[in-house]
């Protein structure tokens, strides 16, 4: 495909993604009734910066959201900040839906407008380095980016988030673990455009290093590593899980050998009917787990939570002896299913156990105490050997009895979302097979990335 053909897809993503005259209006306009309400009332802040994407002119269509930023002075402290910053965000928020939420301190967030608007405490300091919390850095962000973000660049970083989004590979949250919008915008920059950071991304390495300044760069354990131009102690990607960055890799790598607009917006799943679903099932030994979706807990929290308690369930079949092919979560507003694909439902009764090697008298002997040995000892590999009976052999009870006992540790919020929980059958997936969980489970089986349909 040559150069102008690539650009056609190009423009047709930018006419779709571009946010329209009238939202870039209406955003600057909430901005300035809120900084008004803010300048009159009284209080101990200096001054309210608007940050992020929207801030900048990178944002996409329809993502409605104002972040901003309310400053005080530094010598105020951290439970007076708290407090006036809660009061002035309840204060502009009267008449509309909000909640408290976290970062390294409560700030209010909620609806105005039809726009997600966040109004977060900060400290004025004097370089991103010199932060007194976490989001002091942003500030400097917003000012770094408006001064070396060039005019055409901007367009660049909406192409670049689009296909992150059409990927499934944008957000440094923790139910996406791939890239924030400040880390695109900065690829952009080291880049320059789309195209030539996609030839980049495709020969990345783990352990990437991506830089602006001659900095002394700090150690990190992360696939990829941004170095924050306004604090060098800090990887702007250190979310990115290992399993996103080498999808991102394997996509841009496929786009420039095909471009295609569906890289940006994927195909529609299109659910198979129950009959193609029972002959792929037919082939597969699946088992699922089903529990409400927690609550009471803020959403930053319950995906870190959910994923933590995912592992422990795979950690747990895989110490009993079960082979996990594939894994994965999934969940709606209501409900969570985790679904794990295994070599087989039922394990063999009689169990395996690899013990010291044969001249270490010591740990042989205190190996074979207390052990009902069902066959051995022997020696393979010049090891002692023995095999004994398992317990329970049925990957449905070993899953009930590990949940019976594990939800008793749990967090609150897991502890009651289990309360009704159900292991689900093959027959009890089909049974599942509705709604939103239609499309999910038939992209599960499907196992095709967004952009190979």
């Amino acid at each position: 495909m040559n150069k102008e053909q690539r650009q056609k897809i190009y423009d047709k993503v930018l006419k779709k993604i571009v946010p329209t005259k009238k939202e870039l209006q209406d955003e600057k306009k909430l901005f300035i009734e809120i900084n008004d309400k803010i300048k009159k009332m009284s209080g101990k802040h200096s001054y309210l910066e608007w940050c992020g994407s929207s801030a900048r002119n990178t944002n996409l269509r329809n993502d409605q959201d104002l972040d901003l930023f309310l400053m005080f002075n530094k010598e105020l402290t951290e439970k007076e900040l708290e407090k006036e910053g809660l009061r002035i965000g309840k204060n502009i928020f009267k008449g509309h839906d909000w909640e408290k939420a976290y970062s390294q301190h409560p700030y209010i967030r909620g609806t105005i407008k039809g726009f997600d608007v966040e109004i977060v405490p900060g400290y004025i300091v004097k370089s991103g380095a010199e932060k007194k919390s976490a989001v002091d850095r942003t500030p400097f962000h917003n000012k770094y980016l408006l001064k070396n973000l060039k005019e055409n660049q901007k367009n660049e970083v909406r192409l670049l988030k689009q296909f992150l989004k059409g990927i499934g590979a944008y957000g440094a949250d923790l139910k996406n673990c791939s890239l924030p919008g400040y880390g695109v915008e900065l690829i952009i920059l080291k880049y320059s455009n789309f195209e030539k950071a996609l030839k980049k991304i495709s020969d990345w390495k783990i352990g990437e290093i991506i830089k602006f300044e001659n900095e002394k760069i700090t150690k990190f354990e992360h696939p990829l590593i941004i170095i924050d131009p306004v604090d060098p102690k800090r990887n702007v990607a250190s979310a990115l899980s290992n399993e996103q960055f080498e999808r991102i890799k394997f996509a841009s790598k496929k786009f420039l050998e095909n471009p295609s607009i569906n890289f940006f917006f994927p195909t529609k799943i299109k659910p198979w009917n129950k009959k193609h679903v029972k002959a792929m099932l037919e082939k597969k030994e699946l088992i699922g787990v089903k529990f409400d979706f927690p609550k009471n807990i803020l959403e930053d929290l319950v995906w870190g939570q959910l994923r933590r308690f995912l592992k422990k369930n795979s950690n747990t079949l895989k110490q009993t002896g079960f082979e996990i092919l594939r894994e994965k979560m999934w969940s709606n507003s209501k409900e969570v299913w985790f679904i794990f694909e295994l070599n087989t439902l039922n394990l063999q009764k009689s169990k395996k156990i690899i013990g010291p090697k044969v001249n270490d008298n010591e740990n042989v002997e205190k190996f074979l105490q207390n052990k009902k040995i069902l066959s051995g000892p022997r020696i393979e590999e010049n090891r002692i050997i023995i095999e004994i009976e398992r317990k329970e052999t049925n990957v449905i009870k070993i899953l009930k009895n590990y949940l019976k006992t594990e939800k008793k540790k749990e967090t609150i919020a897991i502890k009651r979302a289990l309360k009704n929980y159900k292991i689900l059958t093959e027959k009890d997936l089909l049974k599942e097979y509705k709604g939103e969980f239609k499309t999910f489970f038939t992209n599960y089986l499907e196992g095709k990335e967004r952009f190979e349909r």
